[in-house]
Formats: structure tokens, sequence, C-alpha cells
């Protein structure tokens, strides 16, 4: 029995790179597309600021916007006046009178472009949502999401 204790090993090995190619094509157009979807899916959305202000010139008064989504209507405040906007016969939400009614809004404050949404604990985050897109249709691009008080 004779041991060979000084033969090496055969170091010679293939690695096949074409399934690491493969892997490596498939992963980058998966992260490609999905690149896409996480710009369009994305909500800019805003906190009001809740401390003083540093700025030693005083503001100028600007239009109070806000809009709360509950369970029975939409409740639109402009300023002191609040408007109430009931769900359609059917049961959905009206959003063609509330489009019109912010487009009447915008129509008397043409410069404005912000307002504030709050929603009730009820509220499906698709109704949120498709608030949120019809307030931007209406010409108020510069939305922010709250909780609703009460």
């Amino acid at each position: 029995m004779a041991l060979n204790r000084g033969a090496k090993k055969k170091v010679d090995v293939n690695i096949e790179l074409v399934p690491f190619i493969d892997m490596l094509a498939m992963m980058i157009t998966f992260l490609m597309m999905t690149a896409v979807w996480t710009e369009l899916g994305r909500i800019q959305v805003s906190q009001a600021p809740t401390g003083p202000s540093e700025s030693s010139t005083p503001p100028k008064p600007t239009l109070q916007l806000n809009l709360t989504v509950t369970e029975r209507s939409y409740l639109l405040q402009v300023g002191g006046e609040m408007k109430e906007i009931p769900k359609a016969a059917d049961g959905s939400f009206d959003t063609a009178k509330l489009v019109e009614e912010l487009k009447a809004v915008k129509k008397d404050y043409p410069d404005h472009r912000s307002i504030t949404i709050a929603a009730e604990d009820g509220i499906l985050y698709q109704h949120l949502v498709l608030t949120v897109d019809k307030c931007i249709e209406a010409g108020l691009p510069d939305v922010s999401v709250t909780a609703a008080l009460g």
C-alpha cells in the first residue's frame, strides 16, 4: 500500500457561467420593471408645520381648504364655510360633485394650490387615494394627508 503524499490534486474545474449570466439578466430586467412601479405608486404628502414660524414678517392670510372623508359624505371646509357633499344614490362617494366644488373654489382663488385631507378610521385606503387624485385633477396639487380629529 503506497501512500502518495507528494501528489497534488487536479485543480482544473469548469465553472458554468451561462446560468449565472441568465440569472443576472433576469434580475436586471425585474429591477428595471419594478423601478417604474415605485415611481408610479408614489404619493407625495407633507405634514403641516406645528410650531411657531421663525420669520420676522407676519405671514399673509391664506385660504384654509380642508376636506374630511367620512363614512357618510365629504366635508369640504373653505375658510370658515363648511359644505357637505353626500354620497351618491348608489352608496359610492360622489367624486364628480367633489371635483365640481373644488373647481369652483379654484375659480374663486386661482393662486391657491394646497388642500388638507383628513379621513376617518373606517375609510378604505382606495377611497383616500381616489380623493387625492380628484383633488389633483381639480387643480390642487399640494395635498397634505392628516388624521381626522374626533
